[in-house]
């Protein structure tokens, strides 16, 4: 499916849906698990949660989603976006990874899921301040 296509229909479930998982701030690290209770992504059948991290206008923060179980896919959603900020393997193999400097102070909000179908599983959400590069080992899924 092609990624405008994703992101249309992701931010339509996740309208529909309401509540954060959680908040994160810039220096947290978040343990957490993709469940078969968790927010269906109709399209892809795919798993997601979401989590609220406010930012600051200017700031750049590096946002990693990790797993060993799934191959991760993050997507960011927030005040001042024309559309929405998506990775699927820049945290090296199949680890996503988005830096993004804030155009607009508010809440954002960081969707964690796969890209694999009905994938569940042990994840890292991780924020830290300023750039990091794209990782370099590639996904072997």
């Amino acid at each position: 499916m092609e990624p405008w296509r994703r992101i249309g229909i992701l931010v339509v479930v996740l309208a529909a849906q309401g509540r954060p998982r959680g908040t994160i701030a810039v220096g947290d690290t978040v343990r957490d698990s993709l469940t078969r209770h968790d927010l269906v992504l109709p399209a892809e059948s795919t798993y997601a949660q979401q989590w609220q991290l406010r930012g600051r206008a200017g700031e750049t923060v590096t946002i990693d989603l990790a797993s060993s179980a799934f191959d991760a896919y993050l997507f960011l959603l927030g005040p001042g976006s024309t559309k929405p900020q998506q990775d699927d393997d820049s945290g090296g193999r199949c680890n996503a990874r988005l830096t993004i400097r804030f155009p607009a102070p508010g809440d954002y909000l960081i969707v964690a899921t796969s890209s694999e179908r009905r994938a569940t599983g042990a994840f890292t959400l991780t924020v830290t301040a300023g750039p990091k590069p794209a990782a370099l080992a590639p996904c072997t899924r």
